[in-house]
């Protein structure tokens, strides 16, 4: 299924990306949930590219290291790593770059699902 085995994407960190907009801390630096979807969205995009329309991906499991502050404005670059894959499962890896600085690893494991049956298993009460 997989093809290629590396993706990045760029983001630039907007006001609505910090600590202090978000809830998760007083600064104006990139919030690290902010960080953390920036690395699912990386990762579901570069799946999507690799599934079959009837299908989509989710995040499963996700650690990270946020090593550095990064301010308003700034590219960041995720960049993903396929390190395994099992018949449902694609394992990264995971480095986050503000300019030629690490500001984060850490690993993510997204499930292959058909969406769906996925949909299906919403509990649906009147």
């Amino acid at each position: 299924m997989i093809t290629l085995k590396e993706f990045s994407k760029s983001f630039v960190v907007a006001s609505k990306d910090t600590a202090k907009e978000i809830g998760s801390g007083d600064l104006d630096v990139l919030a690290t949930p902010a960080m953390i979807a920036m690395v699912e969205n990386t990762a579901k995009e570069y799946l999507h590219k690799e599934l079959a329309p009837e299908e989509s991906s989710v995040g499963t499991i996700i650690e990270a290291k946020h090593l550095r502050p990064s301010t308003v404005g700034a590219e960041i670059i995720v960049k993903v790593k396929v390190e395994s894959q099992e018949p449902s499962k694609i394992n990264f890896s995971f480095t986050v770059f503000d300019n030629e600085k690490i500001i984060a690893t850490g690993i993510h494991q997204r499930a292959v699902i058909l969406t769906d049956v996925f949909l299906s298993k919403l509990a649906v009460t009147k």
